[in-house]
Parts: C-alpha cells; structure tokens; sequence
C-alpha cells in the first residue's frame, strides 16, 4: 500500500447514505493525508461533499454520460478505488479505474472478481450501522494506521450565504425559539406516519408545550403538500420552509433547531451531524431499524418505535401500529428535550 497518490471512494446513493459516509471519508484522509481524495457522488448530494475540507475533488456521475464517465474514470489513474455502496454499475467504474487496489463489499458474484480488497460483510444482516459497515472497508487500506488513527467525524459544513438564506426567513416570518424542526417527507425507504397523523401530532405539540415555533422543512416539490398540512394545522406557530435551493440551505435550517423530529430519512441524518437534539420515528424491521439506519455519532437521539411489541405489514407506506399513545410518546419525548435545551442554555 506504498506510494498512494489517488483515491476514488464512490457513494452514488441518498442523502442519508452519504452523511452516513462522511466519517470513511475522513477517515480515508486521515490514514492517506497527501493523496488525493476524489469522491463519485449523485448531483444531489454535491453540496454536502464539495464543502468538506478533506476532499480534494468531486465528480457528479449525473453530468455524464455512461461512456463519457468511464474515461473520466480511466483519465485519474487512481492507486486505490473504494465502493460503499456496490452495484453493477459501481463495479463497472471500478473495474474502469484501473487502481490496483479496489475495496468494496463483497456482496453479488460479480463483486469476488472485481475488489481485490473485498470485504464480505452481509449487510442485510443489518447487525450494525450502515457508517459501521463503511468504516470496515476503509480499514482495508491500513488496518494499523486506522485502528491508530481512528477518530469519528461527521461534521458537515455550510457557508454563510446559507446561514444567511435561513436567517432572513426566520426574521420574515418572526419564527423566536424554541424552534421545532420537522421534516415530514420520506422518499420511501421506511415507514412513515400519514400527512394526518402528522397535522393531528403539531396541534397535540402546539396544546402541551405552547410556546414553540414549528418549521416544517421540505424540497420545493412538495411544497403544495406542506402548506396543505399547514392549511389543515391553522396555526400562526407553524411555518413551511420549502427548500428549492441549495441543499445547504436545508442543513443551516435544521442548524436552527432546537429539537429536531422526523424518520429514517436524509434530513434526520443531517440533524445528527449538527448535533441536534433528536426524536425519530423508525420501523423495527431489522433492515430499517435504528441500529441499521439510525443516526451515527450522536447520543442525544430518542427512538420511536411503534412496532416494537407489535405486528406490521411492512408492505404499507406508513406504520399499522401508531396510535394516539404513540402521539402521546413523541410529545411528551419532545417535550423533555426542549426542557433539556432550556436548561443547558
């Protein structure tokens, strides 16, 4: 493993598959400090990666055409390629890299030919965090320097023209803390609670705690679904930040946060890399529970469980076993931390 000039680490899945990354890529500077980092992202995730101070360069496989990021691929001579996430197109860019080590799971038949370094992890397994499993491939490169070495990171930096953007809308709409922050949308890859149960869970908020402002976040398309929530809460406590800007701007609005609530999504993840205080809402499903997907690198997170000590139907969008006691947990949990948050202030 001498003479390392150039690694490509590639994680071409969602936002919180790619916070869940940022420790491997710290780590991978930290064990290789003068070789060039070079990270294959989707055009979505760019902002996150483009501002870590560790990285070198960052390709959006989204700009290229198939052919046209082979050669991309070919034209770095890379020492090293590293797969977090593997797939058959993955294992195409690895092969087209050319470095003579490649790192990757070791998970479809293909994949035993292709990483030289594989790591056969079983991840359906789900037997740790998904940053768990990705730190396993990086220690590959080095298994002394990075047990030596080891130091967990997560941090994600934004600038100020974001700090900026969020501060203008909460001086617009005279949003005072304590601050809610809830992102109720999910791209599907767990459960959820229903845009019903969310409106009935922000009144049951609004009638305990009282003196709480609420930002519902959000991307821009699914800004009409967002103000419907806050048509049907009817409540001057209540806003929608409909982000259709950077993503930056997302992180400096949960950054506002003084408790933060949502499920197994992105924004969650980018809550426990602000250090955020943290009710979550998971499934038990063992390839969506919190010991799998949930937040890394943060203690100050609470789980909701609905169907801990019940039957679920894991083919239904949102969960069979939230109940008004459910309601009740998350409230009374949100509560505490906000009570917590005003103590240590």
């Amino acid at each position: 493993m001498k003479g390392i000039k150039r690694i490509i680490i590639s994680r071409t899945d969602k936002i919180g598959d790619l916070v869940l990354s940022i420790p491997s890529f710290f780590m991978v500077k930290k064990i290789y400090p003068n070789a060039e980092i070079i990270v294959l992202v989707r055009k979505y995730n760019y902002e996150i990666v483009k501002n870590l101070p560790y990285i070198d360069r960052v390709v959006k496989i989204d700009d290229y055409r198939r052919a046209e990021l082979i050669e991309k691929i070919k034209y770095f001579k890379a020492d090293v390629f590293i797969a977090l996430y593997n797939d058959q197109f993955v294992m195409q860019l690895a092969k087209a890299s050319g470095a003579r080590v490649k790192i990757g799971p070791l998970s479809k038949i293909k994949s035993f030919f292709i990483y030289n370094k594989g790591v056969l992890q079983k991840r359906s397994k789900s037997i740790k965090n998904e940053a768990e499993y990705n730190l396993d491939l990086v220690k590959k490169l080095d298994n002394k320097k990075f047990e030596d070495l080891l130091e967990l990171n997560t941090e994600i930096y934004y600038e100020e023209k974001h700090r900026k953007a969020v501060e203008i809308f909460i001086a617009e709409k005279w949003i005072k803390s304590p601050i809610l922050v809830i992102n109720p949308f999910m791209g599907g890859s767990a459960k959820n609670i229903s845009d019903k149960e969310y409106i009935e869970l922000i009144k049951s908020i609004l009638d305990k705690i009282g003196d709480i402002d609420v930002v519902l976040t959000c991307h821009i398309s699914e800004e009409d679904r967002g103000q419907m929530i806050l048509d049907e809460i009817g409540s001057e406590r209540v806003y929608l930040y409909a982000n259709g800007g950077d993503l930056l701007n997302l992180v400096a609005m949960i950054d506002k946060a003084d408790v933060y609530f949502g499920g197994s999504t992105g924004p969650t993840h980018i809550a426990g890399s602000l250090k955020k205080s943290i009710v979550a809402i998971y499934p038990n499903k063992k390839t969506q529970s919190p010991l799998r997907w949930g937040v890394f690198g943060n203690e100050d997170v609470t789980y909701i469980v609905p169907d801990k000590d019940k039957k679920e139907d894991y083919k239904h969008e949102f969960f069979d076993s939230y109940t008004d006691e459910t309601r009740e947990e998350i409230v009374n949990e949100i509560e505490k931390k906000l009570l917590t948050q005003t103590f240590r202030n």
